[in-house]
C-alpha cells in the first residue's frame, strides 16, 4: 500500500465518482509542460491566469501518464496570492477524474471557499517506473 505524505500542506480530498464521459466542450485544457497562454509561473512574473469555475472541466495533458495502469492524482494547492482570503486549507486533491491518451481531465471541485483563489495545478503519475509530476501551471477559480 502506498502512503501520500504531504508535509506542512493540509489536503481535502472530494470524493465523488469517476467521470465515464468524453471531455466536456466548456473544458479548459492545459497543453504539455505546463505552458498555457497566460500562464502565470510561480513567481508570479507572467501573464493573465486563466479562470476556471468551481464544477467546470479541467484537462491537464502530461506527458508521464503513458502507462494503462498508471495512478495519477491531481492536486491544486491554494497559491496564497496577496489579497486572496485564507481558505483553512492548503490544497485539494481533484478525485473526478478521467484518464485519456496522455491528459487527465477533472472536475473543479465544490469544495467550500475555494472561489476567488489561485490555485497551483500539479500532476503525480505512479507507475511500474516511480512517481512523477507534470506541472499544470496557475488557474484561478471563480
Amino acid at each position: 500500500m502506498r502512503r501520500w505524505v504531504m508535509s506542512g500542506v493540509g489536503c481535502v480530498a472530494v470524493l465523488s465518482a469517476a467521470v465515464a464521459s468524453p471531455a466536456i466542450s466548456n473544458e479548459l485544457m492545459l497543453p504539455l509542460a505546463g505552458t498555457i497562454t497566460g500562464y502565470a509561473p510561480p513567481s508570479e512574473q507572467g501573464g493573465a491566469v486563466p479562470s476556471v469555475a468551481r464544477g467546470q472541466a479541467l484537462g491537464i495533458a502530461c506527458a508521464d501518464i503513458r502507462s494503462p495502469g498508471a495512478e495519477v492524482q491531481v492536486v491544486m494547492q491554494i497559491a496564497h496570492v496577496m489579497g486572496e482570503t485564507a481558505t483553512g486549507y492548503d490544497a485539494v486533491l481533484a478525485t473526478e477524474q478521467k484518464l485519456g491518451d496522455g491528459t487527465v481531465h477533472v472536475r473543479i471541485p465544490d469544495v467550500p471557499g475555494i472561489s476567488q483563489h489561485t490555485v497551483n495545478v500539479k500532476v503525480y503519475v505512479t507507475d511500474s517506473t516511480g512517481t512523477h509530476s507534470c506541472d499544470g501551471g496557475r488557474v484561478r477559480i471563480v
